[in-house]
């Protein structure tokens, strides 16, 4: 699930110490998604999503089936911070803290025209326009070069952080990336950007797609962690939603690792988020 880093024996989500749910997001191949469905739900028939419908469906596993009432907090990363805003919004009184991490509650107009980029190089493939469910050789190239350049910061790329044995220059790094790249879902990809384009707690019934209302609506303790170099979540994008947000810690990740700082891609960054949310726990 990505999170080995945070949740295990002696890190802040001890599962000796809490009851740890984690959940897969609609599209994400793991759940219910573009690739794993049957006709006539596949590929592009499959039904547009939000991550409002990925709170409510996980509102509904926490209350009917487990029958919990009450969460201690709401955790997690990119596209999972986007869920804990959303989760504050919609349930106000269901959780003591959220802690979203490398993630906005919103997506602003320059990451919808990044993810478009990107989006664009899946729905205009050759390979995906013939019908196939793999992208063309050129096709993944240009993905991996994609999000290498965006997940990391200019600042990894100067201090040439890409090397090591197995990778010692930038075309190796790419030729690797794009080696992994086969193995993701194309159109539960362009599924998954469609939602993160789309995502703003604005659009919550009673805010009439007023992002600074809904922040100012959350009742939660927020404990914002934003990347110091994130290129996806920009920290002035997190700078000015802080303004609008009661109770709210801001506490950045000083890391040149860009966007994948949030999943601790550099140890150092798992040590930072292991200790700030433990503190949130503690409280």
């Amino acid at each position: 699930h990505g999170y080995d880093f945070l949740i295990a024996p002696d890190r802040a989500l001890d599962p000796d110490d809490y009851f740890v749910i984690v959940t897969e997001m609609f599209g994400s191949g793991g759940s219910s998604s573009p690739s794993n469905q049957v006709p006539p739900q596949t590929h592009e028939a499959f039904p547009s999503v939000t991550i409002r419908d990925n709170v409510a469906a996980t509102h509904r596993l926490v209350t009917e089936q487990f029958g919990i009432t009450h969460l201690r907090a709401i955790i997690g990363f990119s596209m999972g911070a986007q869920q804990a805003f959303q989760w504050a919004v919609s349930h106000p009184d269901f959780m003591d803290v959220i802690v979203p991490i490398a993630g906005t509650a919103k997506t602003y107009p320059h990451g919808v025209i990044r993810l478009e980029s990107a989006l664009t190089l899946v729905t205009q493939d050759p390979s995906i326009l013939a019908g196939h469910d793999t992208l063309s050789t050129a096709g993944t190239t240009a993905w991996a070069l994609h999000w290498a350049a965006w997940t990391r910061s200019t600042e990894w790329w100067r201090r040439e952080l890409y090397r090591s044995d197995a990778t010692p220059t930038v075309e190796a790094f790419i030729e690797r990336s794009a080696r992994r790249a086969p193995g993701f879902r194309p159109h539960d990809n362009v599924l998954q950007g469609r939602v993160w384009q789309a995502h703003d707690i604005g659009d919550t019934p009673g805010f009439g797609g007023d992002v600074e209302r809904a922040l100012a609506a959350i009742r939660a303790r927020v404990v914002y962690m934003p990347g110091q170099t994130d290129m996806y979540f920009p920290i002035t994008d997190a700078e000015y939603e802080r303004r609008f947000t009661r109770n709210v810690g801001f506490r950045p990740l000083p890391s040149v690792w860009g966007h994948m700082a949030g999943a601790a891609s550099d140890p150092a960054d798992g040590v930072f988020i292991n200790e700030v949310i433990g503190e949130a726990l503690s409280r």
